[in-house]
């Protein structure tokens, strides 16, 4: 004859009690844990590979004579343009005693059909001087014969020569389009003529850039 189940204590029925919701408590912690680490590795993005425009020297005076563009997408996901000139480009260099201030600015065209030739650019990302000691860069949006709308801050960064300007902004700043196409125009300040003006590339012409 078989004896009886013992009964277990109430102390054991706690302890098992307490021993299983830890159990749970560590598959949870195990699971957001794997599925944070999944979340975090599908949301990264990967760099892309620059397009990269160069630029004769001499072609304008003073500092703002371009000399080499690159444009990228970064780990990030934000876009990186590197906009390399012949000298130094100072927050000074850039400020008027009359006249325009200078500018560095990427025409950007985010609509797939426009033509670069016929139609203005639809955004601009610029970098101008905040004062003597700071540079200011935005991201705009152009509307017909309209003045350009600010819709977003630019970073923007000097290299250890100061010869180049790092410039990074969202791609959500331009509407997220599959490709954009554009060029590069700085302006040198106090002077609205077109030899005051450098392009690149060279006589009108666009590089395209896929984001996506």
């Amino acid at each position: 004859m078989l004896a009886p189940a013992t009964r277990p204590s109430a102390r054991a029925r706690r302890l098992f009690a307490a021993t299983a919701v830890v159990g749970a408590t560590c598959v949870v912690a195990a699971a957001s844990t794997a599925f944070g680490a999944s979340s975090s590795s599908s949301s990264s993005s990967s760099s892309s590979k620059a397009v990269v425009v160069s630029d004769s020297a001499g072609d304008v005076d003073g500092p703002l004579d371009i000399r080499r563009v690159s444009l990228r997408r970064a780990a990030d996901g934000r876009l990186r343009a590197v906009l390399s000139f012949q000298a130094k480009v100072t927050p000074r260099a850039l400020l008027a005693s009359s006249g325009p201030p200078g500018s560095a600015c990427l025409r950007i065209w985010t609509v797939a059909d426009a033509d670069p030739k016929a139609t203005r650019p639809d955004r601009l990302v610029c970098v101008t001087a905040r004062d003597e000691d700071e540079l200011r860069g935005g991201v705009y949006e152009v509307t017909g014969a309209d003045v350009p709308k600010r819709r977003a801050d630019a970073s923007v960064k000097r290299n250890a020569s100061g010869r180049s300007l790092v410039i990074r902004f969202t791609q959500s700043s331009l509407a997220r389009p599959a490709r954009i196409r554009f060029s590069v125009e700085s302006t040198r300040p106090g002077c609205p003529r077109p030899n005051c003006i450098d392009t690149a590339p060279d006589k009108g012409a666009v590089r395209s850039f896929r984001l996506r």
